[in-house]
């Protein structure tokens, strides 16, 4: 049976709960287990600033849930979907897809939210004044392609919805795996907050200058980008070239390069290079290979040049990360 809910009766159910402090040092880290009406799991919302808020909601609904929402004061907000393992729940498998809301308002309308695997959604909540202080002008004006991200109250807010691209989704992982506690724990998450915040806003100027492709793939061709990625992810140390890649899958060189950008938004190239870097990293972390093997598993016949690469990416040297 479905269940129908206004948000303010929602949240009512949220509040009821008894709050559990999840860092003992931290009494502004709080998490409330969700309405047994509607599923199981919990609502933990962290409050890093004035006016900057992480939330992470990790649930799985019992029932097919209505809730329905008013009109309603909006600050800018973005949230991440994560789809879990069932078998493995306490590990996120990936975000399947972001949005991105301005301040503003929030029109009425209806969320229909359907049983489900278990799922986490990770959100962050930063109030207009917050994103202003990092603006350059002394009166705070933001730049021309970002001024739409900031509306009155009486003006519906911006809304964008994309494809995370891997290095969003390490810092949502991050954010998930923080192994910190109090005021460690504070920096660091508030530093992953603003990290996915400035990839947002980096990708929303791309947008608004015309440089982000914006055209749609068939679902046909994002299964054939998907594969290219999986061709590479085999093959990093002796990836084929673009031409090849894109032959390998049925697509033209052209399309390739725009799906890449649009699927998992950064070049071949680059989606190659994040994923030989990290497996360098788990390699040198393992400690059982030499800074030139790893080096050549990766596909870099250049010690140097590997560690050139290695030390851009992570802001230490191979020999360094490996101790």
């Amino acid at each position: 049976m479905t269940l129908i809910l206004p948000q303010s009766d929602y949240w009512n159910l949220i509040e009821q709960a008894e709050p559990v402090h999840q860092d003992g040092s931290d009494r502004l880290d709080i998490s409330q287990a969700y309405p047994a009406l509607v599923g199981e799991g919990n609502y933990r919302q962290i409050q890093l600033r004035d006016g900057l808020h992480l939330e992470i909601n990790d649930c799985k609904l019992h029932r097919s849930v209505v809730i329905e929402s008013p009109d309603r004061d909006h600050p800018l907000e973005f949230e991440f979907f994560i789809q879990v393992d069932r078998d493995q729940p306490n590990i996120a498998v990936k975000a399947e897809e972001f949005g991105f809301h301005g301040s503003g308002m929030a029109s009425a309308g209806i969320s229909n939210w359907e049983t489900s695997e278990p799922s986490r959604v990770v959100s962050v909540h930063m109030q207009p004044e917050v994103f202003r202080s990092f603006a350059t002008a002394e009166s705070g004006e933001l730049p021309g392609e970002l001024r739409h991200l900031i509306h009155r109250r009486d003006h519906p807010n911006y809304q964008r919805f994309g494809t995370p691209t891997p290095v969003m989704q390490i810092a949502v992982q991050q954010i998930l795996q923080c192994p910190y506690q109090g005021l460690t724990k504070r920096m660091y998450l508030e530093s992953k907050v603003l990290e996915l915040m400035a990839l947002l806003v980096a990708q929303e100027v791309e947008v608004n200058q015309g440089n982000f492709e914006h055209s749609l793939l068939r679902r046909s061709e994002i299964d054939r980008i998907y594969s290219a990625k999986e061709i590479l992810l085999r093959r990093l140390d002796h990836p084929p070239s673009l031409t090849k890649l894109a032959r390998l899958v049925g697509l033209n060189d052209r399309k390739l390069k725009q799906g890449f950008q649009q699927v998992f938004g950064t070049t071949v190239f680059g989606c190659l290079h994040h994923y030989r870097m990290e497996l360098a990293r788990k390699l040198l972390l393992g400690g059982n290979m030499t800074v030139m093997e790893v080096a050549a598993s990766v596909g870099y016949a250049s010690p140097t040049s590997f560690s050139t690469a290695f030390r851009k990416k992570f802001g230490t040297s191979p020999k360094s990360y490996r101790r």
